[in-house]
């Protein structure tokens, strides 16, 4: 679960941040439009804001007899400006000059006209005014290209607007964190049965996640991927009981008649009538057929290791006192005076008591101390040192021999490979499968003085 909780945690990170990204993106764009729209409407095409203007154009505004006239250069500042048209009013209302002035503008106002007109429009040209002498001067523009309104503000609300603008963003982002941590938590809801379903797949088991809701094609999924591997673990498992079942049967078989072929064999050794040359044929079929038995045996063993059918029979033992068990039963067998066992045992590591499976760990120590004397031939010294390390006991069998070939370490690592069939590696594949029974480990160590490998073993 602590991987969804990541996954939420995550995803109303990135919820959070999105948020807050939109927010500052939509205040920056609207900081920018207002100041565009602001600076767009106060100045024109020459770059002088609309006062600037007028006032430029209202002190080139003079009496010419009885009207007014505008000079040459307050027609070019005009024409430059985006002022459609303009008029001259006197004190009683009359234009007195005008300039490019629509027809449908009257050309008399009265008091209530101008007041109506001064803040707003005229005929739906959006108009400015400026004061000049006793008269006043109206500019108007395109219609459309100015949109004007007439808001009235309590004071109080405008000299707390900083404040209020603060709390009202304060305010929108706590209820865009809230909904964020809301979809988070739902989000979080909804996979937390995946989270489980993916979960119990890892431990084969079945699956049954309620398809609802925004998860409902992910847990039909997972039912469905539940269901296959069910019925597949299903027909392994038939599988595996019925090689296991026919190797237990076929071992118990053969267990007959090779007692027999040793029996006689035996017999036959001790014949008094027999030639040296029979004699020793029949002990070659004698320690032949003991071969066939182990190898049997052998074969048991792995296959119940295997599939787990193998129950282990765990009391308490001593490590030491086991690894000394295992070298005095090959003594007291006629170890031959070619080879020597050597035991590096400390009283530290004498003290030392763990649990598990005598018989299986001292045939595990049997086949690594037997796979030494096997493959030297020749005779050689085989060290078994033991220390303790952490609370597990950690057993390094080697020997004075070249030791284990990297071919063996090849087909033990991809035992269905050609290469496998063509060494044996049985005795390891064994010891290395009760050793993981007992949550142990097995470790192939490069030797010093060989280019072969020793085999150590954690056991605790």
């Amino acid at each position: 679960m602590k991987s969804l909780w990541k996954i939420s945690r995550r995803y109303i990170l990135t919820a959070v941040f999105i948020t807050v990204f939109v927010v500052f993106v939509n205040l920056a764009v609207f900081i920018y439009m207002a100041y565009t729209s602001i600076t767009e409407g106060e100045n024109q095409n020459s770059g002088m804001t609309v006062r600037q203007n007028m006032e430029k154009i209202s002190s080139r505004i003079h009496r010419q007899g009885e009207g007014y006239g505008l000079s040459q250069e307050g027609y070019d500042i005009l024409k430059e400006t985006s002022f459609q048209w303009a008029m001259l009013l006197d004190r009683d209302g009359k234009a007195v000059w005008e300039y490019a002035l629509p027809k449908e503008i009257p050309r008399q106002f009265g008091i209530p006209d101008v007041a109506s007109f001064s803040r707003w429009y005229l005929e739906d040209y959006p108009v400015y005014v400026w004061r000049h002498g006793d008269g006043l001067l109206v500019f108007g523009c395109s219609k459309g290209s100015i949109v004007r309104l007439s808001t009235i503000w309590d004071g109080t609300l405008m000299r707390n607007a900083k404040w209020n603008a603060g709390i009202f963003c304060i305010l929108n982002l706590l209820l865009l964190l809230c909904l964020a941590l809301a979809f988070g938590y739902r989000f979080y809801k909804a996979l937390k049965p995946v989270a489980g379903g993916i979960e119990a797949l890892s431990k084969k088991e079945k699956v049954e996640i309620p398809e609802k809701g925004m998860i409902d094609e992910l847990a039909a999924k997972l039912n469905q991927a539940s269901e296959i591997l069910c019925l597949q673990n299903s027909k392994l498992e038939q599988r595996d009981n019925a090689r296991t079942d026919w190797i237990a049967g076929v071992s118990h078989d053969i267990r007959t008649p090779l007692a027999l072929i040793v029996g006689y064999a035996d017999e036959l050794e001790k014949e008094e009538g027999l030639s040296d040359a029979q004699r020793e044929k029949a002990a070659v079929i004698q320690q032949q057929s003991l071969v066939i038995r182990q190898l049997i045996s052998d074969l048991n063993l792995t296959s119940k290791l295997e599939y787990h059918a193998q129950p282990l029979s765990v009391t308490e033992y001593a490590p030491a006192e086991l690894l000394r068990e295992c070298a005095a039963d090959y003594y007291n067998q006629g170890l031959d005076d070619i080879y020597e066992i050597e035991l590096q045992i400390g009283p530290k590591e004498e003290r030392l008591r763990l649990t598990g499976d005598r018989g299986l760990l001292m045939r595990a120590f049997r086949n690594l101390v037997g796979n030494s004397i096997r493959h030297n031939p020749g005779g050689c010294t085989v060290y078994v040192k033991m220390k303790i390390a952490g609370d597990r006991a950690g057993i390094l069998f080697s020997d004075s021999g070249p030791g284990i070939p990297e071919s063996i370490l090849r087909a033990l690592k991809h035992p269905d490979s050609p290469e496998s069939s063509r060494v044996h590696i049985m005795g390891l594949r064994i010891v290395r499968q009760i050793v993981e029974a007992h949550n142990g480990r097995v470790e192939f160590v490069k030797k010093e003085w060989e280019e072969g490998y020793a085999v150590r073993i954690y056991l605790g």
